[in-house]
Protein backbone atom coordinates (compact mmCIF):
# COMPACT_ATOMS: atom_id res chain seq x y z
CA UNK A 1 0.00 0.00 0.00
CA UNK A 2 0.99 3.65 -0.27
CA UNK A 3 1.18 3.94 3.52
CA UNK A 4 3.53 0.97 3.80
CA UNK A 5 5.70 2.40 1.01
CA UNK A 6 5.88 5.71 2.85
CA UNK A 7 6.86 4.09 6.15
CA UNK A 8 9.46 1.97 4.39
CA UNK A 9 10.90 5.03 2.62
CA UNK A 10 11.34 6.77 5.97
CA UNK A 11 12.37 3.66 7.90
CA UNK A 12 15.73 5.11 9.01
CA UNK A 13 13.99 8.06 10.63
CA UNK A 14 11.31 5.92 12.28
CA UNK A 15 13.56 3.09 13.45
CA UNK A 16 16.19 5.43 14.89
CA UNK A 17 13.98 8.08 16.46
CA UNK A 18 15.23 11.29 18.01
CA UNK A 19 15.53 10.70 21.79
CA UNK A 20 13.41 13.80 22.42
CA UNK A 21 10.40 12.30 20.63
CA UNK A 22 7.85 11.18 23.21
CA UNK A 23 6.14 8.43 21.20
CA UNK A 24 6.47 4.65 21.18
CA UNK A 25 7.08 2.79 17.90
CA UNK A 26 3.40 2.29 17.04
CA UNK A 27 2.52 5.89 17.83
CA UNK A 28 5.46 7.11 15.79
CA UNK A 29 4.18 5.19 12.77
CA UNK A 30 0.68 6.61 13.26
CA UNK A 31 2.04 10.16 13.51
CA UNK A 32 3.99 9.54 10.30
CA UNK A 33 0.85 8.22 8.55
CA UNK A 34 -1.05 11.38 9.50
CA UNK A 35 1.79 13.38 7.93
CA UNK A 36 1.65 11.18 4.83
CA UNK A 37 -2.10 11.69 4.38
CA UNK A 38 -1.74 15.47 4.73
CA UNK A 39 1.18 15.47 2.30
CA UNK A 40 -0.70 13.29 -0.19
CA UNK A 41 -3.76 15.53 -0.08
CA UNK A 42 -1.50 18.54 -0.65
CA UNK A 43 0.10 17.00 -3.75
CA UNK A 44 -2.06 17.34 -6.88
CA UNK A 45 -0.26 14.46 -8.61
CA UNK A 46 -0.87 12.09 -5.69
CA UNK A 47 1.68 10.11 -3.73
CA UNK A 48 5.26 11.38 -3.90
CA UNK A 49 7.51 9.86 -1.25
CA UNK A 50 10.08 12.64 -1.57
CA UNK A 51 7.54 15.44 -1.25
CA UNK A 52 7.42 17.37 2.05
CA UNK A 53 4.31 18.84 3.62
CA UNK A 54 3.83 22.46 2.43
CA UNK A 55 3.98 24.87 5.36
CA UNK A 56 0.58 26.36 4.44
CA UNK A 57 -0.98 22.93 5.08
CA UNK A 58 0.82 22.75 8.41
CA UNK A 59 -0.72 26.15 9.18
CA UNK A 60 -4.13 24.59 8.51
CA UNK A 61 -3.33 21.88 11.06
CA UNK A 62 -2.45 24.55 13.62
CA UNK A 63 -5.72 26.37 12.91
CA UNK A 64 -8.20 23.53 12.47
CA UNK A 65 -6.81 20.65 14.55
CA UNK A 66 -5.17 22.65 17.33
CA UNK A 67 -7.28 25.82 17.50
CA UNK A 68 -4.26 28.09 17.17
CA UNK A 69 -5.87 30.96 15.27
CA UNK A 70 -3.31 33.73 15.78
CA UNK A 71 -1.89 34.28 12.29
CA UNK A 72 0.55 36.87 13.57
CA UNK A 73 2.42 34.20 15.54
CA UNK A 74 2.47 31.44 12.90
CA UNK A 75 5.72 32.64 11.32
CA UNK A 76 7.31 32.85 14.77
CA UNK A 77 6.06 29.33 15.58
CA UNK A 78 7.59 28.05 12.35
CA UNK A 79 10.89 29.70 13.22
CA UNK A 80 10.88 28.19 16.70
CA UNK A 81 10.18 24.73 15.25
CA UNK A 82 13.64 24.23 13.74
CA UNK A 83 13.23 27.07 11.23
CA UNK A 84 10.41 25.64 9.13
CA UNK A 85 10.17 27.60 5.87
CA UNK A 86 8.18 26.66 2.74
CA UNK A 87 7.76 23.01 3.71
CA UNK A 88 7.82 20.77 6.77
CA UNK A 89 10.10 17.69 6.75
CA UNK A 90 8.82 14.57 8.50
CA UNK A 91 11.35 14.97 11.34
CA UNK A 92 10.14 18.51 12.05
CA UNK A 93 6.53 17.31 11.97
CA UNK A 94 7.24 14.59 14.54
CA UNK A 95 9.19 17.02 16.75
CA UNK A 96 6.29 19.48 16.65
CA UNK A 97 3.72 16.79 17.47
CA UNK A 98 5.87 15.51 20.34
CA UNK A 99 6.11 19.02 21.81
CA UNK A 100 2.43 19.90 21.28
CA UNK A 101 1.00 16.59 22.49
CA UNK A 102 3.39 15.39 25.19
CA UNK A 103 5.98 18.08 25.79
CA UNK A 104 7.15 18.77 29.33
CA UNK A 105 6.78 22.20 30.91
CA UNK A 106 10.55 22.65 30.49
CA UNK A 107 10.31 21.97 26.73
CA UNK A 108 7.32 24.27 26.38
CA UNK A 109 9.08 27.07 28.25
CA UNK A 110 12.02 26.91 25.83
CA UNK A 111 9.71 26.82 22.82
CA UNK A 112 7.38 29.65 23.87
CA UNK A 113 10.27 31.92 24.79
CA UNK A 114 11.81 31.28 21.37
CA UNK A 115 8.50 32.29 19.76
CA UNK A 116 8.31 35.52 21.76
CA UNK A 117 12.00 36.41 21.40
CA UNK A 118 11.46 38.26 18.12
CA UNK A 119 14.94 39.81 18.14
CA UNK A 120 16.73 36.49 18.62
CA UNK A 121 18.81 38.02 21.44
CA UNK A 122 17.53 35.73 24.20
CA UNK A 123 15.51 38.55 25.72
CA UNK A 124 12.11 40.19 25.42
CA UNK A 125 12.19 43.98 25.67
CA UNK A 126 9.28 46.24 26.52
CA UNK A 127 8.67 47.31 22.91
CA UNK A 128 8.54 43.67 21.80
CA UNK A 129 6.03 42.91 24.55
CA UNK A 130 3.85 45.83 23.43
CA UNK A 131 3.86 44.62 19.82
CA UNK A 132 3.03 41.06 20.87
CA UNK A 133 0.16 42.13 23.12
CA UNK A 134 -1.53 44.76 20.94
CA UNK A 135 -3.71 42.11 19.31
CA UNK A 136 -5.17 41.05 22.68
CA UNK A 137 -6.58 44.39 23.73
CA UNK A 138 -9.90 45.28 22.10
CA UNK A 139 -10.91 48.90 21.95
CA UNK A 140 -13.89 49.96 24.01
CA UNK A 141 -15.57 53.33 23.94
CA UNK A 142 -13.36 56.11 25.31
CA UNK A 143 -10.47 53.69 25.84
CA UNK A 144 -6.92 54.36 24.71
CA UNK A 145 -5.71 51.00 23.40
CA UNK A 146 -2.04 51.93 23.44
CA UNK A 147 -2.26 52.97 27.06
CA UNK A 148 -4.16 49.81 27.98
CA UNK A 149 -1.46 47.67 26.34
CA UNK A 150 1.32 49.58 28.09
CA UNK A 151 -0.42 49.15 31.44
CA UNK A 152 -0.75 45.40 30.81
CA UNK A 153 2.92 45.14 29.82
CA UNK A 154 3.93 47.01 32.98
CA UNK A 155 2.02 44.45 35.06
CA UNK A 156 3.75 41.55 33.29
CA UNK A 157 7.20 43.13 33.65
CA UNK A 158 6.58 43.67 37.35
CA UNK A 159 5.59 40.01 37.69
CA UNK A 160 8.25 38.38 35.49
CA UNK A 161 11.30 40.65 35.51
CA UNK A 162 13.10 38.85 38.33
CA UNK A 163 16.34 40.85 38.19
CA UNK A 164 14.52 44.18 37.71
CA UNK A 165 16.48 45.33 34.66
CA UNK A 166 13.38 46.13 32.56
CA UNK A 167 13.98 43.16 30.26
CA UNK A 168 12.57 39.64 30.48
CA UNK A 169 15.51 37.31 29.92
CA UNK A 170 15.11 33.58 29.40
CA UNK A 171 16.06 33.01 33.03
CA UNK A 172 13.40 35.51 34.16
CA UNK A 173 10.79 33.82 31.98
CA UNK A 174 11.76 30.29 33.02
CA UNK A 175 11.70 31.09 36.73
CA UNK A 176 8.38 32.96 36.50
CA UNK A 177 6.62 30.26 34.47
CA UNK A 178 8.04 27.45 36.61
CA UNK A 179 6.40 29.13 39.62
CA UNK A 180 3.20 30.09 37.78
CA UNK A 181 2.60 27.91 34.66
CA UNK A 182 -0.39 30.08 33.72
CA UNK A 183 2.15 32.67 32.53
CA UNK A 184 3.50 30.30 29.86
CA UNK A 185 1.56 31.88 26.97
CA UNK A 186 1.27 35.38 28.37
CA UNK A 187 2.29 36.96 25.03
CA UNK A 188 0.05 34.88 22.76
CA UNK A 189 -1.07 31.32 22.07
CA UNK A 190 1.66 29.18 20.55
CA UNK A 191 0.57 25.78 21.93
CA UNK A 192 -2.71 23.86 21.55
CA UNK A 193 -5.06 23.79 24.54
CA UNK A 194 -5.98 20.59 26.39
CA UNK A 195 -9.24 20.09 24.53
CA UNK A 196 -7.54 20.10 21.12
CA UNK A 197 -4.63 17.96 22.33
CA UNK A 198 -7.05 15.31 23.60
CA UNK A 199 -9.15 15.37 20.42
CA UNK A 200 -6.03 14.92 18.28
CA UNK A 201 -4.48 12.18 20.41
CA UNK A 202 -7.54 9.91 20.48
CA UNK A 203 -7.22 9.61 16.70
CA UNK A 204 -4.04 7.54 17.00
CA UNK A 205 -3.46 6.29 20.59
CA UNK A 206 -5.21 5.19 23.76
CA UNK A 207 -2.20 6.16 25.88
CA UNK A 208 -3.35 9.57 27.02
CA UNK A 209 -1.99 10.93 30.25
CA UNK A 210 -4.16 12.96 32.58
CA UNK A 211 -5.08 16.17 30.85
Amino acid sequence: TEEWSFLNYHKDTLRRPDPTWLFNRDELNEIAIIYFKLQRDATPTGCDLKQELPSKHFSNVLHKAFGMADDSLVERIFSALDSITSSVPLKNWISAMSLFLRGSLKQKISFCFKVYDTSGKNEIRREQMINLMKKFVFKHQDEDVDEAVKDLVDIIIKKMDIDKDGIISFEDYKESVSKEPMLLECFGQCLPDRKHVYAFMITFTDKIKDM
